[in-house]
């Protein structure tokens, strides 16, 4: 089983998605590092993981509506946390191509938004013919299995993952209509983005918070229903293995919370990998690692390991 550290990691005195925070992971042997990819305004390749840039830097507004030259002026995370800049893909290259082959992360990229996937493919083709990096350093994932579809146009040998779990809003919103939209800030995770989360892991909590933001008795009805799909894990179906075996995918990466053991048997029975976003207790590494998932994407590499020391990480 792997560890992959999420956005580098969440350590204090360290900002997520940062090239320092990539350095400490690293220099604690981790496996894999997970990052995300959007465009910026004037389609430059950005490693932020928020749509909206107020909530993870010291920006206003949506990345993909702000210039580089804006963002190469910002801090990520929290200045009191370290003063590091917003990095660009091709620094968080350089990076993994400054380190030692044998000691050299596994690349989990996550891309974000339209039109990041044949664009980053394109860089890190860049990388490989120069001999810095090696296709087999590369994963890449995404809720927008189209944008995976677009870096395999250039990428054909590139491992893929599917990503899935999170509540799709045009999904949502075919169900529920457009009068829901209000409520969706207030009741998920995410809840401006395209692919959402309950805010809660128990569906009573979310109940709870449904009850007080939303009167509208059909409304709520929809997305109680809603809520209750996503944690039973109703999401992990067939027609996602097909799909994943249908695109050759190394993997499918699947929400911790909402993840059953008859799901993982199917996906192993298809030669499909399970890993699962983002688990940052002992107790959840140690029930996953025994369900038999195959990594695990975490805040806190190092507890982790210690953790599952005997579980052959």
């Amino acid at each position: 089983m792997m560890l992959i550290g999420h956005r580098g990691c969440k350590y204090p005195g360290y900002n997520q998605n940062t090239i320092r925070a990539f350095e400490k992971v690293t220099s604690e042997g981790v496996p894999a590092i997970e990052f995300d990819v959007q465009l910026s305004a004037d389609k430059e390749l950005v490693v932020v993981h928020n749509l909206d840039l107020e909530e993870v830097s010291t920006g206003k507004g949506e990345v993909s509506s702000t210039d580089s030259a804006t963002l190469k002026s910002l801090f990520a995370g929290d200045p009191k946390q370290g003063e590091d800049r917003i990095p660009f893909l091709a620094e968080v290259f350089d990076f993994f191509a400054s380190c030692a082959e044998d000691k050299r992360p596994s690349i989990h990229m996550e891309l974000k938004g339209n039109n990041t996937g044949r664009q980053a493919g394109e860089l890190f083709n860049e990388y490989v013919a120069a001999g810095k990096l090696n296709m087999s350093d590369l994963l890449v994932s995404s809720f927008n299995w189209e944008e995976l579809k677009s870096l395999r146009e250039v990428c054909p040998d590139a491992k893929i993952a599917l990503l899935d779990g999170a509540i799709r809003r045009n999904l949502l919103l075919k169900k529920t209509g457009p009068e829901a939209e209000k409520y969706f800030a207030d009741l998920f995770a995410y809840g401006n983005e395209d692919y959402m989360l309950p805010r809660f892991p128990a569906l009573t909590e979310n109940l709870v918070l449904l009850d007080k933001i939303c009167e509208d008795q059909e409304i709520h009805s929809l997305l109680k229903q809603e809520l209750k799909d996503c944690l039973d894990g109703r999401y992990y179906t067939d027609e996602l293995l097909n799909n994943a075996t249908a695109m050759n995918a190394t993997s499918v990466n699947l929400w911790y919370r909402t993840i059953v053991p008859e799901f993982i048997e199917k996906a192993h029975a298809r030669n499909l990998a399970v890993f699962v976003y983002t688990a940052n207790q002992p107790e959840e590494w140690k029930a996953l690692a025994e369900a038999g998932v195959d990594g695990i994407f975490t805040d806190f590499y190092a507890e982790a390991a210690r953790t599952l020391i005997d579980y052959k990480i």
